[in-house]
């Protein structure tokens, strides 16, 4: 049954004693200004950057600013990988205080992970991972190919590097039960099969693993006049998966999504179909994703604890909604 709360136990928050104390041993604050890097700080260990949000944030994870930075060349701070952002240390739950800020939940969400875990489809935004965690990214995409394409405003020095191929549709190249956590933020939507791919996820996590979904809701982004994908729908793809089928979504979402004038219309769907061109396949409604998932519970893979909860915020600071599914 899907748990509605807004301090679930999926969201619990470790003790940030232990990360400190690693910090202080093991990571480097380092600055590389009048380059590429600009005045970002970031915070480097494990042969990766994480980009410091603020002074603030500096001093919650016990360094002081601007005693602790460390100029370096360029060179240098680009030899360490890009990495997501820190979360600010908590202690206890996910609580109120978080829901007036889309980054803020995202936090709350990232301070429950430890162990060894995957992201996928990271892009220029990593998800702010605690740095105790070890992480690899994945994508469908080359280096190369994702530095060719850029989505808009993303900053070429932030892309991640996807240390594997891999897609959420089957999460190849990924051993059964080998993650800890695994990551895929404004991903699922872009999925054929999205319960087989959350089936997947539930293969490569390890019993008390952790699926973290941050996912669009339609009625926040260029999805709005689209219909509600129904559970029918995505029972269906499931059980008999159908490129055919697919075909009525790129009609749909160049008529209604990413609208193509009608003279142009049918030349594009059938290019970007041909492409298999990465469009939102399928959308949600907080509501209408929990339906999704209560089906996943029961009919699918049992996964122990289901915790979800809607954007917050109002429309300009947060168009997500959000899901964390524990094996």
């Amino acid at each position: 049954m899907i748990v509605i709360s807004s301090s679930p136990s999926a969201v619990m928050a470790l003790d940030p004693a232990p990360m400190l104390e690693w910090l202080r041993r093991e990571a480097v604050i380092l600055q590389a200004r009048g380059t590429a890097f600009g005045e970002q700080v970031y915070l480097c260990a494990r042969g990766r950057r994480h980009p410091i949000v603020s002074a603030a944030r500096l001093e919650e994870l016990g360094f002081r600013w601007p005693h602790d930075v460390q100029p370096v060349s360029e060179r240098l701070l680009a030899s360490y990988a890009p990495a997501g952002g820190i979360p600010a240390p908590r202690a206890g739950e996910f609580d109120a205080a978080c829901l007036g800020d889309a980054m803020r939940v995202r936090e709350a969400i990232a301070c429950s992970l430890d162990g060894f875990g995957l992201e996928i489809g990271a892009g220029a935004s990593p998800f702010p991972v605690p740095p105790r965690c070890r992480v690899v990214f994945g994508d469908r995409l080359t280096y190369e190919q994702l530095r060719a394409e850029p989505y808009p405003g993303q900053r070429l020095e932030d892309l991640v590097i996807p240390d594997i191929l891999t897609d959420f549709d089957t999460i190849g190249n990924v051993a059964e039960e080998s993650l800890d956590f695994l990551v895929a933020c404004h991903v699922i939507e872009h999925t054929r099969n999205p319960i087989g791919s959350i089936a997947a996820a539930w293969r490569k996590l390890k019993p008390g693993g952790r699926l973290v979904l941050v996912v669009p809701d339609k009625e926040r982004t260029f999805d709005r006049d689209r219909p509600v994908t129904p559970l029918e729908h995505l029972v269906e793809d499931h059980r008999a998966p159908d490129r055919a089928r697919d075909y009525a979504h790129y009609e749909e979402f160049y008529a209604l999504a990413q609208p193509v004038p009608e003279f142009a219309r049918a030349r594009a769907v059938e290019r970007k179909f041909a492409e298999s061109y990465a469009i939102h396949y399928h959308v949600w409604t907080h509501d209408s994703f929990r339906e999704m998932l209560d089906h996943v519970e029961r009919e699918v893979c049992p996964w122990s604890h289901v915790w979800t909860h809607p954007a917050v915020a109002d429309e300009s600071r947060c168009i997500e909604f959000y899901a964390v599914l524990v094996k």
